[in-house]
């Protein structure tokens, strides 16, 4: 009887073993979109642009999270691509380079949640770096990036010059506490010498706060979603900004023996802090935050199904917009209102229009002027994702803010 009752426990053991250690089904892997990197080759050798970062680790987000679909693609092959893409792109000049992952590292195994190198830390070469991306199997596992900078902390500790680590990740189901904690503690180990960038795979509204918070922790570098880096211009953009920098030409005029530098004055123009040749967005309102292009982005205001009432969440960002056109009164701004396709088209249509004058309402409470504001309602005519899936219709429940300058 005590055998028959040791067998029994021991199938249903394994049982609840197997079910807690199988991840998500393997993807198959779709053909990437054909890529032409932007050859940084001739203006390195022509002296427009020097090496500044002598050293890199990439580390690879490779937790269950990661198999989930964004945009048609599986966040995980199209976090391999970039790092493909980057490594096509990087020009030719000494570097030390390594690659890590982190999340399970096989589905029958005690190492629950843990991080690995694939490749370096060694000198980099295109080949070996794109060897060790090949060995990048499927998402599984729990997401302990935390691990993952720890041990990039310890592997780069004989390198030279100036390094960056740089994350792809979609930040989920994480310790934020202790991936903060291990950002810090790499940068008071390196100081200076560090700047740390963080991708983001996919649009989690908290996986990008943390991000931020994590580039920040670096004291330079940036956080930036993986959709600006697809293109070539945009990944070359981000190749210079973590291991290059532009060289200021000097000119320099002989007459009657004497020499006279002439030094270019940066220009500022709008005054956010991007100089005029680095600015895709001139004219950016006093007092805005912009990201690394000079750009002001108004962050989206999300909402539960059915409701209007603004989540704290967002009140801190709609603090900052009222702060930037209380200090613009020339600028308006247009809010429109969106919902899913629950419910009839009339329904939403109201919805959305509730959901702007909430904004609207909270923008006001602060001090901005009602006349300044003005609201439009496209009910459920214009999802930002599937209304196919409870996440997507999530992100179709939303007010969208646009300056007017």
């Amino acid at each position: 009887m005590r055998k028959i009752y040791f067998k029994t426990l021991l199938v249903a053991s394994l049982g609840l073993f197997l079910m807690g250690c199988v991840g998500q089904k393997p993807v198959a892997k779709q053909a990437p979109q054909p890529f032409q990197p932007v050859n940084l080759n001739p203006a390195l050798q022509a002296g427009e642009l020097k090496q500044k970062t002598g050293a890199f680790m990439a580390i690879l987000d490779r937790s269950g999270s990661m198999a989930e679909m964004y945009k048609g693609h599986v966040k995980l092959q199209a976090a391999e691509e970039l790092l493909s893409r980057m490594n096509q792109t990087l020009p030719n000049m000494p570097l030390t380079g390594g690659l890590a992952i982190f999340g399970r590292m096989k589905t029958f195994s005690a190492q629950y949640a843990t991080s690995k190198l694939l490749y370096g830390p060694t000198a980099y070469s295109k080949d070996g770096f794109a060897s060790g991306l090949a060995k990048a199997d499927r998402a599984r596992g729990l997401s302990p990036l935390d691990s993952a900078i720890n041990m990039a902390s310890k592997d780069m500790q004989n390198v030279q010059g100036q390094i960056s680590l740089i994350i792809f990740s979609d930040a989920k189901q994480m310790n934020g506490k202790a991936v903060l904690a291990a950002a810090k503690n790499m940068k008071g180990q390196y100081g200076d010498r560090l700047c740390i960038y963080a991708i983001q795979m996919g649009n989690d509204p908290d996986g990008k706060k943390l991000l931020v918070k994590i580039a920040e922790a670096g004291g330079c570098g940036y956080a930036v979603s993986a959709d600006e880096l697809m293109a070539p211009e945009g990944m070359a953009a981000f190749v210079v900004d973590a291991f290059l920098e532009k060289v200021e030409i000097v000119e320099v005029v002989e007459v009657e023996e004497v020499v006279v530098v002439r030094e270019p004055s940066p220009m500022d123009s709008d005054g956010d802090g991007i100089y005029d040749d680095k600015d895709q967005c001139p004219n950016t309102p006093k007092g805005a935050n912009v990201d690394p292009r000079g750009c002001y982005v108004v962050d989206k205001v999300y909402f539960d199904f059915d409701k209007t009432k603004i989540k704290p969440e967002f009140l801190s960002a709609l603090d900052d917009v009222a702060a930037v056109l209380n200090a613009n009164p020339s600028v308006k701004m247009t809010i429109s209102g969106n919902t899913d396709d629950i419910g009839t088209p009339a329904y939403n249509m109201g919805l959305s229009i509730r959901r702007a004058n909430a904004v609207k309402a909270y923008l006001a409470s602060k001090g901005v002027d009602a006349d300044r504001v003005s609201v439009i309602g496209y009910g459920e005519d214009r999802p930002a994702d599937t209304n196919a899936t409870s996440v997507g219709r999530a992100m179709n429940r939303r007010a969208v803010l646009l300056l007017m300058i």
